[in-house]
């Protein structure tokens, strides 16, 4: 049993510790952890990939240039020549060549492309919201990890404090049991227990200590920062304005920016059937031109129009809408099952402060009993009336009760910031 109330005792705050010098806050965690932990610079990267698509998108409008060159050997080529009827037999009929070379420059500038390349960009500019929105939702989960190592080091430093007051009590008692001891008016054995005792609380010391130095190196991971073990921590002050259920989680940002991402994705699927145009242009250079009669390496060009319309797609396009219509409500189902954990887990919150502070009323009314209790049995051991280990049963309820308070206290902050990270204010 005592070993429980001590392991109870490691969730207790401290309002203040001596020797400390650094003031620590757990907002300053917070601010932190935003600015240094290594998910943060995943934000600015980013920005900069994003950008660097819309620029590509961007060249869509631009003209394509494109150089080409090929060379070529055929078995045959058009011969005129025996086809020819006899009044034409003395013209002179060119013989083609078997072996054609040509060099060309392409231009193509898109005109109307059918709104791609718009949607596209809009498309780029929602994945990019999604991607900094989930993001920021891991952010927000690191506060859940600071939340607990921070008080953590608040309860194991004041941990230390009761016990170290408890050994000075213990201490005390030992001084005056030992001159009793000496004085034929108290047995060996009641300083015996006392010194027991106290050794029991050196073992717990060292166990809390070390704790506590975990709690400050994970801490100090968190934040990627050096916070050292003689800083003193802050109780932050919450105030809960409203019970009003409010969610404004990330989350359900996120779920909001995929549901629109849904809705782009839905309307880009018209744009792949939609007309494009475009006009392009051809210059070259080579054997055979565009004069198929001519043998001799020459120059041409060509410029014109195109129209390309898919009419008919046996509704591919009404399909895919329905994909993405479906897939937006699948989010939304998935948004509507987070809000309603959120309320339950809110609603679960609220009555775990109520609770609290219900209890710590009645941990006050119990201390004060305890220290009257702990009073007279002091008395009673110096009279012989009650032996050490009924005394230090005594002072264990007594410490009992002060960690049962401050544990109350801890959980009572505890459970205000975690009804604020639940509702996403944090």
């Amino acid at each position: 049993m005592k070993r429980i109330v001590i392991l109870l005792g490691t969730l207790i705050l401290q309002s203040s510790v001596i020797g400390q010098t650094d003031t620590v806050t757990l907002y300053d965690c917070y601010a932190r952890a935003e600015k240094t932990y290594p998910l943060t610079r995943q934000a600015g990267m980013m920005d900069r990939s994003s950008d660097l698509k819309i620029k590509n998108l961007n060249k869509n409008y631009l003209p394509q240039l494109n150089l080409n060159g090929s060379a070529s050997l055929q078995s045959d080529v058009t011969e005129l020549g025996s086809n020819l009827p006899p009044q034409l037999s003395s013209l002179p009929i060119p013989k083609i060549s078997k072996d054609w070379y040509r060099i060309t420059f392409d231009v193509n500038q898109s005109i109307y492309d059918g709104s791609v390349t718009g949607y596209q960009k809009k498309l780029e500019t929602v994945s990019l919201q999604a991607d900094q929105k989930s993001l920021e939702v891991e952010l927000y989960k690191i506060k859940d990890r600071i939340n607990l190592a921070y008080f953590s080091i608040f309860m194991f430093q004041q941990n230390e404090a009761i016990l170290n007051s408890t050994k000075d009590q213990l201490e005390s008692k030992l001084k005056e049991i030992r001159s009793a001891v000496a004085n034929g008016f108290s047995l060996a054995s009641n300083a015996d227990a006392l010194e027991a005792e106290t050794i029991k609380i050196d073992q717990q010391l060292i166990e809390n200590r070390n704790d506590r130095s975990v709690a400050f190196q994970v801490l100090s991971e968190l934040t990627s920062s050096t916070i050292p073990e003689n800083s003193r921590l802050v109780i932050p002050v919450v105030q809960i304005a409203s019970t009003a259920f409010e969610d404004k989680r990330p989350e359900l940002q996120w779920y909001n920016i995929q549901q629109a991402k849904s809705g782009v994705l839905k309307d880009m699927v018209n744009t792949r059937w939609n007309p494009k145009l475009s006009a392009y242009g051809q210059a070259g250079y080579g054997r055979l031109g565009l004069n198929m009669l001519s043998n001799d390496f020459t120059p041409w060009w060509i410029v014109g129009a195109k129209l390309t319309w898919n009419i008919w797609n046996w509704n591919l396009s009404k399909n895919e809408k329905k994909i993405y219509e479906i897939q937006g409500d699948i989010i939304g189902a998935q948004k509507e099952t987070f809000e309603k954990n959120l309320k339950i887990e809110s609603d679960r919150g609220l009555a775990e402060i109520v609770k609290l502070k219900e209890l710590q009323k009645k941990d006050e009314e119990i201390i004060e009993l305890r220290k009257r209790i702990s009073l007279a049995s002091s008395s009673q051991l110096d009279n012989g009336v009650i032996t050490s280990s009924d005394y230090i049963s005594r002072l264990n309820e007594e410490k009992t009760a002060k960690l049962s308070f401050e544990l109350h206290r801890i959980q009572l902050v505890k459970a205000k910031i975690a009804y604020l990270y639940i509702l996403g204010k944090l």
